[in-house]
């Protein structure tokens, strides 16, 4: 966790420099391939395994979306991209929900698949690569509710706890300060928004620190 707030630091002290550089086609590949790689490969282990999963947790789509935002650059991917892997994976970094613990394969997958996340998310808005606005949050706030709904629906089927919203994680959390279920999930929607107007203002402050940076320098040449 440190590392990944060091790097994250880094990324947004050096916004202008990176939003400077012409074509970063290969560092996004690269970004997208090492995010899917990680996936796949657990993929393959779980399976040899004898375990089967769907991959429907909210940061398990924010993975792919997250890869095909860098390799795309499609403005609503990227969006979806940002607002889920950052206030997502982010937060299941700080309370990950692990059988198992260092070092074994599923807590290094764990922490790869979701510091990278969040440090793609970043990279995303230092670049200038996603325009984003408070409408970008209302309508990721949205979608995210249609994931709830097709979530919810999935648990129901299938007896599965996709979004944790069949039930509270094993392992400590902050849905543990939000009441019982169903409570804890009206609660999270609020929360959640609340999380994307701030990963918005994040966004915001790496432009000005680039712009800033950028006007600076002029009035030095």
């Amino acid at each position: 966790m440190v590392l990944t707030v060091g790097a994250a630091l880094a990324l947004v002290l050096n916004a202008r420099r990176l939003r400077g550089v012409g074509d970063d086609r290969v560092v996004c590949l690269v970004l997208a391939i090492g995010l899917l790689g990680n996936e796949l490969t657990s993929w393959v282990y779980y399976l040899s395994q004898g375990y089967v999963g769907l991959p429907l947790q909210l940061c398990d789509l924010a993975l792919f979306l997250m890869a095909w935002a860098l390799i795309g650059r499609n403005r609503y991917v990227g969006e979806l991209a940002f607002f889920w892997g950052l206030a997502g994976s982010s937060q299941a970094v700080l309370t990950p929900d692990l059988i198992e613990g260092f070092p074994s394969y599923g807590w290094v997958k764990f922490f790869l698949g979701h510091c990278g996340i969040v440090l793609s998310a970043v990279y995303l808005a230092v670049r200038g690569f996603v325009p984003l606005s408070a409408a970008s949050v209302w309508r990721v706030w949205f979608i995210s509710n249609v994931y709830v709904a097709i979530a919810g629906l999935v648990n129901w089927r299938l007896g599965t706890n996709f979004g944790y919203l069949s039930r509270k994680p094993e392992h400590p959390s902050l849905l543990d300060f939000l009441g019982p279920w169903p409570i804890y999930i009206v609660w999270v929607e609020v929360i959640a928004l609340a999380l994307f107007f701030l990963c918005l203002g994040l966004s915001r402050i790496i432009d000005r620190l680039a712009t800033a940076q950028s006007v600076e320098e002029l009035g030095h040449a």
